[in-house]
């Protein structure tokens, strides 16, 4: 049996193309959620959109970072001692995943780390410790392009690194938005611990979205998390910003389609905004998706008002030269089937008997 882990909705978004799979050939499988995103508009909506059945649910887990870590390895150790799972699969970087890790590892499971190698370079990020953690503990490491290859071989990682490409580009095929020809305004995703937590980040953040509605249509659908840290330091949102609750997946990808342009600090964003070709200001001080900058896609700003200003008004400038669709980035849009190949091969090596026995 193999074990899928999902905790957040881009978990389950990236997760859905190799869950499909793994249904479609009839192959045993449990699909796991963690409780790190509870409510429906944060998991719930993307679960029923890919039609995903959740096997177990685990208690919604606690705020504080640590605490969450120790329950949710708890509850998958607790459960995988009773499913004995031969493989545990997660993807990307969030507290989930380190936890799938460590559980599987410690009751004799495989493991399989979805989205294995990115890397931005700075371990002030809590997403870069997990991610550098699963990878060294992972069996099987999915990576899901040619830098992220690079990191691994170059790290010298015990696992075996597949290039599969990104399920992302699977996801988005699974949910085509309509095509577009009139993009028109900014679309804001912005929800990062880095981002939003800091009181004087968040402003300068609020400042630069304001001044770009002055002048664009702005649409931003405010993660809750957002909304709190907003609440917490006594901010304003921006004025003459269309603010919406939380969407689904197929909803976001409209708006994304049909945007001039994305302000982001979300991963998954940047890489579905490459594959529609919706250019990006990347609202980071670093980046793990490296290729769409390296593809002139997209382009790196802090948090500063100015620079995002600068980011935005760049791009409205070469509009024409940044609005270009690469889906090739991210593979074929089989990474799904790619993933579920890999994990049988393994699961009938010998050393992956003696590994589960």
């Amino acid at each position: 049996m193999i074990a899928c882990v999902i905790g957040t909705r881009p978990e389950a978004i990236k997760m859905a193309p190799v869950i499909r799979e793994l249904r479609r050939r009839q192959i045993p499988h449990r699909v796991i959620t963690t409780g790190q995103h509870r409510d429906w508009r944060m998991m719930g909506a993307f679960l029923a959109g890919f039609e995903l059945v959740v096997d177990h649910e685990l208690p919604p887990a606690p705020h504080d970072l640590l605490e969450s870590f120790l329950a949710i390895t708890r509850g998958l150790g607790e459960l995988f001692a009773v499913e004995r799972p031969k493989l545990v699969l997660a993807v990307g970087d969030t507290t989930t995943v380190i936890a799938a890790a460590f559980s599987a590892r410690k009751s004799g499971s495989g493991f399989g780390h979805v989205e294995a190698g990115l890397r931005a370079f700075s371990r002030e990020l809590p997403e870069e410790e997990h991610r550098i953690c699963a990878d060294a503990m992972a069996d099987l490491l999915f990576a899901p392009t040619s830098i992220a290859v690079a990191n691994l071989t170059r790290e010298h990682v015990n696992g075996q690194i597949i290039h599969t490409g990104n399920t992302v580009l699977d996801a988005l095929r699974m949910h085509p938005p309509k095509r577009c020809d009139a993009r028109d305004g900014i679309l804001v995703t912005l929800h990062r611990q880095e981002t939003v937590d800091r009181p004087d980040r968040l402003a300068s953040l609020f400042a630069a979205i304001d001044r770009l509605a002055a002048t664009h249509t702005v649409i931003w659908p405010l993660h809750p998390r957002t909304r709190a840290k907003a609440a917490e330091a006594g901010l304003e949102l921006p004025r003459n910003v269309d603010v919406r609750e939380p969407i689904d997946h197929a909803a976001f990808l409209e708006l994304l389609a049909g945007a001039a342009a994305v302000i982001t600090d979300s991963g998954g964003v940047q890489e579905e905004a490459a594959i529609l070709g919706t250019p990006c200001v990347i609202v980071r001080a670093n980046t793990e998706r490296m290729e769409t900058i390296e593809a002139g896609v997209a382009v790196l700003a802090t948090t500063d008002a100015a620079s995002i200003a600068q980011a935005a008004a760049r791009i409205f400038s070469e509009w024409a030269a940044f609005a270009r669709p690469v889906p090739e980035l991210y593979g074929d849009g089989h990474a799904g089937a790619k993933i579920v190949d890999a994990s049988l091969a393994w699961l009938a090596a010998p050393a992956a008997v003696e590994l589960v026995a």
